[in-house]
């Protein structure tokens, strides 16, 4: 009998290539949102400000938030998932706010 390739593969190492996945995401916001935030602070740019926070609030805050609200909280998942997802949408907001606004010099 041949095995499937789901025997094939070790779940928990799934689940530890899955953690790592959603952890670069976070490190790649993270560095993003220095740089903008660095550029905002040499030209005085509003607009990356907008970015930097931007970026933040879409890559950084849904795992602490989310982990917050499941354990320490206990809020069922649907609930869970709607609230976490409200720093995501205000985030592309002020990304796309950023990106739109004319730049004043």
């Amino acid at each position: 009998m041949l095995d499937t390739p789901l025997q094939l593969i070790d779940l928990e190492t799934l689940r530890i290539v899955r953690q790592v996945s959603e952890v670069i995401p976070m490190l790649l916001g993270l560095a993003i949102s220095y740089f903008a935030y660095t550029a905002y602070r040499q030209n005085q740019s509003r607009p990356m400000l907008y970015i930097a926070v931007g970026f933040v609030l879409v890559l950084f805050v849904q795992l602490p938030l989310s982990l917050i609200l499941l354990y320490l909280l206990d809020f069922p998942t649907p609930v869970l998932n709607t609230i976490v997802q409200i720093p995501e949408f205000v985030g592309l907001g002020l990304i796309l706010y950023g990106l739109w606004v004319p730049r004043r010099d």
